[in-house]
C-alpha cells in the first residue's frame, strides 16, 4: 500500500496530522495544464512533530513549484538541489530546531514531502505546482485532463531502502483512515485558442460555466457536489475546435535568454496494411473483477471480429501465473476465430495477483521472426518492477528492430500511468486510458488499425535554418572548459567520463528520438535553442513510410510566448530521456561505443533539475524556515524521534509473501485521505499476522457491472433499430458475422429484421441468399450504427464489403445491391 496524506512518526508509531482544507486550481491552455494543489494541515498534538506526505502525479508531469506557509505569517519557497544535498540540509535544519520542508521523487508518478519540526498548534499550508502536457482522447477527439488523486498499491515488493540514495523516503506500506472534516475545493479554468465545444467528466459530477465574460474560448469547471475526498482520479475531457491541427509555438525565457519550440499535431493519414502477428495480453488478476474484466472481454470479442483475414494472432492471459490460448500464434481462420471468441466470452478475473514481466517475456520470445508483431497490453495493474519490465520491452524491440511494437491500454480509476506509458514508449507504440465508466472499443480499434500498418521511419525535424557546428567532438579541459549542455549556467567540474563524451549541442530536441507518428494520436516534440539561435519560420517534419516520403511544413506562430512553461516541459522530457537511456548523450553517433557511467547521467539530470527548477530522481526541493531561539528550543525536544515505522515494512513483507492477500488488499488510497496507524508498539506486536491480514483484506474493492446484459438476438424489440443505438446491440448483431466478414443465412439473422425466412425479402430484388444477408448487414451497420459507432464497427464493415465484392465480382454490382438493401433498411427502420 502507499502512504497518502500527512503523518508524523514517533517510536515506530505513526499518527495522523489532521487535514483542514484541500484546494486544487488548474489552468488548461490548449494541450498544456498548470496545476497547483494546496493542502492545509494542523498539528493538534502537544509536542513538536515531523510529518510525511505522499501524493501521486502523472509520470510526465514536471513538478516545478514548492512552497510552505506557516501560521499564515511566514512563507518559504523551495529551491532545487541535488537530492542527497537537499536531504542533508533538511536533517541539519531539523537538528538545529528550524522548520524544514523537503520534496522528493520516489517514483516518476509518486512524490514524498517531509515537513520537519511542526510545533504544537502550528498550521502549515503546502503548495505544490506542476505542469503537464495533455493527451489526445481518441474516443472523443478531445484533450484529456487527469488530476491523479489515488496512489494504487503496487503488486510485489519494493527493494527500496532509505540508505539506497541518501533520500528521506520511507517504505510504502501503511493503513489509512478515510475520516475527513472538510470539503474539497476544485477550480479549473480552460482558455482555448478556439471555441470550447463541450466539457465532460467520465469520473465525477461537474458544474461547467461556458462563455466566461462573453468569451466562447474560456470556461470554468467546479465539482457539482460537495465531497470530502477524491477516491479516484478526476478526469476532464475538453473538446475545442482545431486542437488536432498542426501547430508550432515558440516561447522565450528572458531569464535563460533561450527560445523553446513546441511542435504538436494529431496526424491523419492513410497507408497500406501489412501482414502482421497480433498478440493480445490480457490482465485477469483479481482486481479486474466486475466491470473491468467484462469490458476487456467485450473489447477482445470486437477485436477478434475486426482482425484482417491474413493475420496471425494469439491471446495471453496473466495474473499470478499466465497461459496462452495457442502455443504459437495461429492463422486467422474459422476454427481459430471460434475458439478465441469462446475463450473471450468465458474470461473471468481469477488469476490472482499482477505479474506482468513473465507473460511479456514469453510473448516476445515466442513471437514470429518473419513478420511484424504488435502486442496489445490491457491492464489495471501497478507493479514495483516497472524498470525491469521497460528494459525487457526495450531490449526485445531492439532485437526485432522495427518489427515489434507494443500498445497499452490502462483500465480503471487509479491505473499506473507510469507503467502504461513507459512500456508503450519503450515498445514504439502508444498508450490510452479508460476509467471504469468509459468504453475502450474505439480507442483499441484505433490501435488495431495502426498496428496492422507499417511503421514510419527516418523522422527528421528542421528547427532552425542556422548552420550549427554541433556534430564536432568537443575537446574539454576539466579546469577552464567544462563540458556541459551548452545553454546551462553551471560552473561545476565535469566527471572524468565527460572528458571524451560529446555533450555540447546547440539545439536540444526532446525527446531526442522522435516518437512514432500514428494517425489519431497526439504527437509532441520540443526543442530548446541555445542563446542566439533562432527557430525557422516554418518547422518542417519529414519521414519515410512504406508508401513513400512524407513531409509537413508547420508555420511557427508569429507571436512568441513569454515565460518558462514550455521550457519546463521540454526539460522534463530531457530528464526522461536521460533516465531511460534514449538521450542525445546515449544515442548521438559521436558517443557510440563509449562508456556512459551512471554518475555522468546523474550529473546531467542534476544540472537540468537545478537549471529548470524541477524535482527528479536526483534532485529535490528544499525549503528552510529559520526560527528564533524560543521556537528552536521547543522544536529540539523531539528532533531525534523521526523514525520510519517498522510495522509498515512487516506488513509489506506479509503482502509480498502472499499474492492472495496482495490481491485482496488492492484498494487505492485517496490523495486527500489521512493516514491512521496509531496503535502502540506493544499492542501492534500482540496482533497476529492473520488478524492484520484480515483487517487489510476488508479493503477489498467492489466493482459494479457497468453495462446492461446483451440483448438476445432472437428478442426482436424495437431496440434493434432504435436511434441512438446501444453498443450492446452492435455486439449482438456482430455475433452473426463470420471470421471472413460474411453474414451467413439463418433464421436468427432474418428474425433480427422481423422476418421469418429468405422469401420475406423478395421485394429487395436479390436472388442470391448469401449476397442478400451481406448487403442487409452492411446496410444495417451503415444506417443504424454508423452515426454512433462508426469507429467501433468500421473494420467489421470493411471485411464484409470485401467479402461482398468477392461474391459479386465488381464495384458496380456491389453498389447496386447495397443501394437496394439500404432503401429497404431505411423503410424498415421507419416502421
Amino acid at each position: 500500500m502507499q502512504l497518502c496524506g500527512l503523518i508524523f512518526v514517533v517510536e515506530e508509531c505513526s499518527y495522523p496530522v489532521p487535514l483542514q482544507d484541500v484546494s486544487v486550481e488548474a489552468n488548461i491552455v490548449d494541450m498544456i495544464a498548470e496545476t497547483t494543489v494546496c493542502q492545509t494541515y494542523k498539528n493538534v498534538e502537544k509536542n513538536t512533530i515531523e510529518a510525511i506526505y505522499k501524493f501521486p502525479l502523472h509520470e510526465a508531469a514536471a513538478v516545478c513549484g514548492f512552497k510552505a506557509e506557516i501560521d499564515g505569517k511566514r512563507k518559504v519557497k523551495g529551491i532545487v538541489k541535488e537530492a542527497k544535498q537537499a536531504a542533508k540540509e533538511y536533517d541539519e535544519a531539523i537538528q538545529q530546531g528550524h522548520g524544514a520542508y523537503l520534496l522528493e521523487e520516489q517514483f516518476p508518478d509518486i512524490f514524498q514531502c517531509s515537513i520537519g519540526n511542526i510545533t504544537a498548534g502550528q498550521t502549515v499550508v503546502i503548495r505544490i505546482t506542476y505542469v503537464t502536457e495533455l493527451k489526445h482522447d481518441a474516443e472523443t477527439e478531445s484533450i484529456r485532463f487527469v488530476f491523479p488523486t489515488a496512489i494504487a498499491p503496487r503488486y510485489g515488493s519494493s527493494d527500496y531502502t532509505p540508505a539506497n540514495d541518501g533520500k528521506k523516503l520511507i517504505p510504502d506500506k501503511m493503513s489509512y483512515n478515510e475520516k475527513t472534516d472538510y470539503y474539497l475545493k476544485l477550480a479549473i479554468t480552460c482558455r482555448m485558442t478556439s471555441v470550447v465545444q463541450s466539457i465532460e467528466s467520465p469520473s465525477h459530477h461537474i458544474s461547467t460555466e461556458l462563455n466566461i465574460d462573453g468569451n466562447p474560448n474560456v470556461s470554468k469547471i467546479t465539482l457539482a457536489e460537495q465531497i470530502t475526498h477524491l477516491e479516484k482520479d478526476l478526469i476532464l475531457v475538453v473538446k475545442s475546435l482545431g486542437l488536432d491541427q498542426p501547430r508550432a509555438f515558440v516561447e522565450y525565457d528572458s531569464k535563460m535568454e533561450t527560445n523553446c519550440v513546441m511542435l504538436t499535431l494529431v496526424p491523419k493519414f492513410a497507408i497500406n496494411e501489412i501482414m502482421s502477428e497480433l498478440i493480445f495480453v490480457i490482465d485477469r488478476s483479481g482486481s479486474m473483477q466486475g466491470g473491468p474484466i467484462k469490458k476487456a472481454s467485450e473489447t477482445l470479442q470486437l477485436l477478434l471480429r475486426s482482425l484482417p483475414e491474413d493475420c496471425l494472432f494469439n491471446v495471453v492471459s496473466f495474473g499470478s501465473h499466465f497461459d496462452s490460448l495457442f502455443t504459437k500464434s495461429q492463422p486467422y481462420s474459422e476454427e481459430s476465430f471460434s475458439k478465441a471468441l469462446k475463450h473471450a466470452q468465458e474470461m473471468d478475473a481469477n488469476y490472482g495477483g499482477t505479474e506482468i514481466y513473465d507473460p511479456l517475456k514469453w510473448t516476445f520470445e515466442n513471437s514470429k521472426n518473419d513478420m511484424p508483431t504488435s502486442v496489445f497490453l490491457l491492464t489495471d495493474g501497478q507493479v514495483y518492477n516497472v524498470d525491469q519490465i521497460v528494459e525487457l520491452v526495450k531490449s526485445s524491440e531492439e532485437k526485432k528492430k522495427d518489427d515489434l511494437r507494443l500498445f497499452s491500454i490502462g483500465i480503471g480509476d487509479s491505473v499506473s500511468h507510469h507503467l502504461v506509458e513507459s512500456v508503450s514508449r519503450a515498445g514504439k507504440g502508444y498508450a490510452q486510458f479508460v476509467t471504469n465508466n468509459e468504453r475502450m472499443d474505439k480507442k483499441i480499434l484505433g490501435m488495431l488499425k495502426n498496428a496492422i500498418k507499417p511503421p514510419i521511419k527516418d523522422y527528421n525535424i528542421t528547427w532552425t535554418n542556422q548552420i550549427l557546428e554541433d556534430t564536432l567532438l568537443v575537446e574539454t579541459n576539466p579546469v577552464d572548459k567544462p563540458t556541459v549542455i551548452s545553454f546551462f549556467s553551471n560552473n561545476a567540474t565535469p566527471s572524468p567520463d565527460a572528458q571524451t563524451i560529446f555533450m555540447d549541442m546547440k539545439i536540444q530536441q526532446a525527446p531526442f528520438l522522435i516518437p512514432p507518428i500514428y494517425p489519431g494520436t497526439r504527437f509532441i516534440v520540443y526543442c530548446i535553442l541555445k542563446k542566439g539561435v533562432e527557430p525557422c519560420k516554418e518547422i518542417i517534419l519529414s519521414a519515410i513510410s512504406k508508401d513513400g516520403p512524407m513531409k509537413l511544413s508547420i508555420p511557427l506562430d508569429p507571436v512568441a510566448l513569454q515565460g518558462s512553461k514550455i521550457h519546463t516541459l521540454a526539460a522534463r522530457k530531457l530528464i526522461q530521456d536521460l533516465e531511460e537511456g534514449t538521450s542525445f548523450i546515449h544515442k548521438h553517433p559521436r558517443n557510440k561505443g563509449k562508456n556512459l557511467s551512471d554518475s555522468l547521467i546523474c550529473e546531467q539530470i542534476v544540472k537540468l533539475g537545478v537549471t529548470y527548477n524541477l524535482a527528479s530522481k536526483y534532485t529535490s526541493f528544499i525549503a528552510i524556515d529559520e526560527r528564533g531561539s524560543e521556537l528552536v528550543s521547543e522544536a529540539k525536544i523531539l528532533s531525534s524521534q523521526r523514525i520510519v515505522p517498522v510495522a509498515a515494512a512487516k506488513r509489506r513483507a506479509l503482502f509480498s509473501a502472499s499474492p492472495t492477500l496482495q490481491k485482496r488488499a488492492m484498494q487505492p488510497f485517496s490523495m486527500t485521505s489521512v493516514l491512521n496507524y496509531s496503535r502502540s508498539s506493544s499492542a501492534r506486536k500482540s496482533r497476529s499476522r492473520v488478524e492484520e491480514s484480515a483487517e487489510c483484506c476488508s479493503l477489498i474493492e467492489s466493482y459494479d457491472d457497468s453495462y446492461d446484459s446483451l440483448p438476445a438476438s432472437v428478442s426482436l424489440a424495437a431496440s434493434v433499430k432504435s436511434k441512438p443505438p446501444k453498443i450492446e446491440t452492435l455486439y449482438s448483431f456482430l455475433n452473426f458475422q463470420s471470421f471472413d466478414g460474411s453474414f451467413l443465412p439463418s433464421d436468427k439473422f432474418y428474425s433480427w429484421f422481423g422476418k421469418n425466412n429468405f422469401k420475406d425479402f423478395e421485394s429487395i430484388g436479390i436472388e442470391n441468399e448469401k449476397i442478400l444477408c451481406l448487403v442487409l448487414a452492411l446496410a444495417y451497420l451503415e444506417i443504424i450504427m454508423f452515426d454512433t459507432f462508426k469507429e467501433e464497427c468500421e473494420m467489421c464493415y470493411v471485411k464484409a464489403k470485401k467479402n461482398l465484392k468477392k461474391e459479386v465480382g465488381d464495384d458496380q454490382n456491389v453498389n447496386e445491391d447495397l443501394e437496394k438493401a439500404k432503401e429497404w433498411v431505411k423503410k424498415w427502420a421507419d416502421e
